[in-house]
């Protein structure tokens, strides 16, 4: 059997760690210990103890449902819709009472992969991302089919890995300026034996070259510096030149209208990850008696207009929003950009 306590961790070293994530890595390491302690006292019929002793045994078969679902061809461009409470620069964004009402509109807007932040200081639990995973069966034998599940944390040990799977997770995030460059070793390596995939997330051209070294197949330019929480969207266009070919590029943060979207796939990026921008927009949609009913949803025609084939050189100079409203509403037309 192996051991919880004996799984990987990445050791962290607080020198070359922006101060913004070092409490956040401090308070994770505690949640860590404490978890690692509850599977040592359940013994081997604890699930992440099941779930850690075949990965060890190398029994858990990878999948590539994740980097299936984000990958694009040139010229196109996919979105993985992120459900999150609360960013650490906007403070609340949305309550979010029942997250299946949201995957349902992110699935039928086309999003490619649904982000779940579980982190608790955002607002974020496990449930949510269990629900999610749940709740995307219902379209299983539609095509496209349910959208796979990205854990959005701060991780820093296997036993969060153990975790995301055993809830049903098909990837989690992986954030270099959290874990070093020994740590993503450890951990993707970790991942693989789980049979998810990573998303790898770099700030800069120091961190791509860590995360090429390492083996990373899905990378992402987060727009956010993790120092000052000021975002800039030039970051990713600074160091999509610098990705591989055989790595799938995803621009993060930073992303707010079809424009941002189009940019992004012009200079070669396969995938973009949105939050707040359409968590907004679908609440300024709500009606009191549809919370998140699409045909009313302006995050609906969002995301279809972040996949459209717009141009950027001849893209929209307004913005119209036509929707119904109420009962009298007899003909919805969504969204439109124009």
């Amino acid at each position: 059997m192996s051991s919880a306590g004996g799984t990987v961790a990445a050791d962290i070293d607080y020198r070359s760690v922006p101060d913004v994530l070092k409490e956040i890595l401090r308070r994770k390491q505690q949640e860590v210990a404490s978890l690692k302690a509850e599977v040592a006292q359940a013994g081997a019929e604890h699930p992440l103890q099941r779930r850690l002793d075949a990965a060890a045994a190398g029994q858990i078969p990878k999948s590539r449902q994740f980097s299936s679902a984000i990958r694009k061809p040139k010229g196109s461009i996919s979105v993985i819709a992120e459900i999150k409470r609360r960013s650490p620069s906007s403070g609340l964004i949305a309550e979010i009472p029942d997250v299946r009402q949201l995957s349902d509109l992110y699935y039928n807007g086309g999003a490619a992969a649904i982000s779940v932040l579980t982190d608790a200081a955002f607002d974020g639990t496990l449930d949510d991302l269990q629900t999610v995973v749940k709740h995307q069966q219902k379209f299983r034998g539609r095509y496209p089919g349910p959208c796979p599940v990205l854990r959005k944390d701060f991780i820093i040990d296997e036993i969060q890995i153990a975790e995301a799977a055993e809830r049903g997770a098909a990837a989690v995030l992986l954030i270099v300026a959290a874990i070093g460059e020994a740590g993503l070793r450890k951990l993707l390596e970790a991942t693989h034996r789980h049979g998810l995939e990573a998303l790898v997330e770099i700030h800069d051209e120091e961190e791509l070259e860590i995360a090429k070294a390492a083996g990373a197949e899905i990378i992402g330019t987060n727009a956010r510096d993790l120092r000052t929480f000021n975002v800039d969207l030039n970051r990713c266009f600074e160091l999509i030149g610098r990705y591989p070919p055989n790595v799938i590029p995803v621009a993060e943060s930073g992303i707010h209208d079809v424009m941002d979207a189009w940019r992004l796939r012009d200079a070669g990026y396969s995938s973009i990850l949105v939050g707040e921008a359409l968590i907004r927009a679908a609440e300024s949609s709500k009606l009191p008696s549809n919370a998140y009913q699409s045909s009313f949803n302006e995050a609906y025609g969002l995301l279809r207009a972040f996949t459209s084939k717009g141009s950027t050189k001849f893209g929209p100079i307004s913005t119209t929003r036509i929707f119904g409203k109420g009962e009298g509403a007899k003909e919805s037309l969504g969204y439109l950009e124009m």
